[in-house]
């Protein structure tokens, strides 16, 4: 029987190897050569020796160090260390002894529960202080020890300058005055008419371009970057424990196989920096209030959001608008045409003989543009009747002679009247010419009160 790989030597206990006692087995390495039982005992004493836990880890739960649950992701493991790996770190609390401690803890946490293998091993044989972790009996399990430091750990996960500049994160470029990272998403105005017609408009956006002193070179004008002497220009670098060898991204380069001895000032070393440019914007005809537009600005995505003000002319309803149009008495009964404000220009429309107040008109295509499809909406003419507030007295006369010929109204009107002989009459005349008007033709009674 030939056991390969750490991760199945790691898996037989103590008590699992005093049961293959009588049985001849041998462990292979990676070239091929075998071990006797005894060297397999003691690698695996060795590797269960390396994995041993300090004493004031034992006290605490790994997973109440990281603050996180036993069902908690790799994603949430390494969030978790990261907030509190950057909280505690040594560069931002400096002479703190309390916040060492705790870096150490939330680093020996990770370093465990990071690793699938590891985290098995630990949960299987209890939690941190449980009767079973780091004991020596039966079960042979005696936890594990970090032997990572700290800060190697974090520069192995979040690179070499993961604190530089005062615990900022690394970023692959470089804040500048115009503020840290590109933007994403902008926020347009614009009015009703910009937004029914279409235009273009010029924003300011911060966008990520190639440093203006190293042109992207990432390098002090006048040097190159070298080959990584650390990985030997491969971008990999090869650790090896006994019979074990791990490959992992090296941590000099950083897996780009180049060292730059002296890093731009500018960009820091990024090759890119946050800069404001000035982009077009068009925005297309019937855009609605809070519709996205997605654009590309160089090599980044850029999404637009426009907030379009409300018109005091226009009532939107889709594609379709609302407008309402004012027209005089004499408009209303006898016809005649206005002229009204458009979506793209203005309109003249006709106004029926007889229109009634509150009657919509329907003005075919005269709406706004559909955006996502073809042609346009509709636009709605709402007639309303301006009835005059004061009359002049012709005025008033003529009314009042109009209203001596209707038959269909009901109630009263004043200034009418209605004589016990089903005759009408003026209210406000009762001298004696009231009876010669009443009975004279409606003509001459129009007549008589426009000329005297």
């Amino acid at each position: 029987m030939a056991l390969v790989g750490s991760h199945l030597l790691r898996s037989l206990s103590r008590r699992h190897l005093c049961s293959l006692n009588q049985c001849l087995v041998f462990f292979s390495d990676k070239s091929g050569k075998n071990y006797p039982l005894c060297q397999v005992n003691r690698v695996l004493l060795n590797e269960h020796r390396h994995f041993r836990t300090s004493a004031k880890c034992l006290k605490r739960d790994y997973y109440e160090i990281l603050g996180i649950t036993r069902n908690s992701s790799q994603k949430d493991i390494k969030k978790a260390y990261y907030q509190l790996a950057k909280k505690y770190h040594p560069d931002t609390n400096k002479g703190d002894p309390e916040a060492a401690r705790k870096f150490q803890e939330v680093s020996e946490a990770y370093e465990v529960l990071s690793d699938e293998s590891k985290r098995r091993q630990y949960d299987d044989f209890g939690s941190a202080g449980g009767p079973q972790f780091g004991s020596t009996g039966a079960s042979g399990f005696q936890g594990f020890h970090s032997t990572v430091d700290p800060e190697e750990l974090f520069r192995k996960i979040f690179g070499n300058f993961g604190f530089d500049r005062f615990g900022k994160q690394d970023f692959d470029f470089a804040e500048s005055n115009f503020g840290f990272g590109a933007a994403t998403e902008v926020m347009l105005n614009l009015t009703f008419k910009e937004a029914a017609r279409g235009c273009t408009k010029n924003v300011s956006v911060n966008v990520l371009d190639s440093c203006p002193i190293c042109q992207g070179s990432k390098c002090e004008p006048g040097y190159k970057p070298t080959r990584c002497h650390y990985c030997n220009g491969s971008g990999m670098e090869t650790i090896s424990t006994g019979p074990f060898v791990m490959r992992s991204t090296c941590r000099m380069c950083h897996g780009t196989r180049v060292y730059i001895k002296y890093p731009c000032v500018k960009c820091e070393g990024k090759g890119t920096t946050v800069q404001q440019k000035t982009a077009e914007v068009p925005v297309p005809p019937g855009v609605e209030d809070g519709q996205t537009l997605r654009m590309q600005i160089g090599n980044k995505e850029l999404f637009i959001t426009f907030k379009v003000a409300k018109s005091d002319y226009f009532k939107r309803d889709g594609a379709d608008v609302h407008t309402d149009a004012a027209i005089s008495l004499s408009q209303a009964i006898l016809g005649g045409t206005i002229r009204i404000q458009g979506v793209n220009e203005d309109l003249t429309i006709k106004v029926p003989p007889g229109t009634s107040s509150h009657t919509r008109m329907r003005l075919a295509g005269k709406g706004l543009k559909r955006v996502n499809s073809y042609g346009q909406g509709d636009h709605y003419v709402n007639f309303r009747i301006k009835i005059p507030q004061r009359l002049s007295n012709k005025q008033k006369a003529l009314i009042l002679a109009y209203a001596e010929t209707e038959d269909d109204t009901a109630g009263t009107i004043n200034g009418i009247v209605q004589t016990s002989q089903g005759t009408e009459k003026y209210a406000a005349k009762e001298d004696s010419n009231q009876e010669s008007e009443a009975s004279s033709s409606i003509l001459g009674r129009i007549k008589k009160a426009i000329f005297g």
